[in-house]
């Protein structure tokens, strides 16, 4: 029987550790090629694909940047975080321009650019969605719905 290679999420799952709605992951995959290879309902994502599809949320949301002046680079990144070992990806930044996605050490300054690009520290997004993945210790046993009690013996 051959092992688990790697960890795949459904779209409800993935919609619910990034928080994007059904109607943006429908219009960036008409923008992002790599993303319009994952339609239908039997589509399933990655530990990487999260990661950048939060990436993505955060630029188009937060920053207010239009999916299609950056398609090409979103599209990169997809790609490029896909090559990256899932350690090393807290340890990176990746420079997203118009056309591209470039990784660099987080210690490690980028060399300079002839255009605009948006730096993106990988750390933040995968403690993120390592917090939502892994179980969170319990609290005291009385937290616990029906903690354990101690028994009478009979004598």
């Amino acid at each position: 029987m051959r092992g688990v290679s790697t960890l795949l999420f459904t779209q409800d799952q993935v919609r619910a550790l990034t928080g994007v709605s059904v109607e943006a992951v429908r219009h960036w995959r008409k923008a992002v090629r790599y993303l319009s290879a994952k339609s239908g309902k039997v589509a399933r994502f990655s530990f990487t694909d999260v990661v950048a599809l939060s990436i993505t949320s955060n630029i188009v949301h937060t920053l207010g940047v239009h999916i299609g002046a950056v398609s090409a680079g979103v599209d990169s990144l997809f790609r490029l975080l896909g090559r990256i070992d899932a350690p090393a990806l807290a340890g990176t930044i990746v420079l997203i321009t118009p056309t591209d996605a470039i990784p660099y050490p987080i210690d490690d300054h980028p060399r300079p650019l002839s255009a605009p690009a948006l730096i993106v520290p990988l750390g933040p997004f995968v403690a993120n969605l390592h917090n939502q993945l892994t179980p969170t210790a319990l609290g005291p046993m009385s937290a616990v719905p029906n903690p354990p009690a101690r028994l009478r013996r009979r004598a």
